[in-house]
């Protein structure tokens, strides 16, 4: 007649499996959480760098109205240079003149 295995001595016997049991369970349980953190990381640093971009288009376009601003304003300062250039002239040229009419 065989003797039945008691629940004890099956735990006996077999001592090793249940702490790689256990170790393997707790891996994988660390494992997907760390997989989940990494996932949430991923998530917010696509919104931020979403948000990022913006802020670099709108830059961008601050830096483009700058420049054209930039350049209209040279544009009217060669302008009041060429003015005033001319209107040296003209001065100039009125007092020839009336240098010729008090002769």
């Amino acid at each position: 007649m065989k003797k039945t295995k008691s629940k004890l001595d099956w735990f006996k016997k077999n001592i090793v499996i249940v702490p790689v049991v256990a170790a393997i369970i707790a891996g994988t349980f660390t494992s997907v959480r760390y997989v989940l953190s990494l996932t949430d990381t991923i998530t917010a640093n696509q919104e931020t760098i979403l948000k990022l971009d913006e802020k670099n288009k709108i830059a961008v376009a601050d830096i483009y109205d700058l420049k054209t601003r930039l350049a209209a304003a040279e544009a009217t300062w060669t302008m009041a240079e060429n003015l005033y250039r001319q209107l040296s002239d003209v001065v100039r040229d009125h007092t020839y003149d009336l240098k010729d009419l008090a002769r």
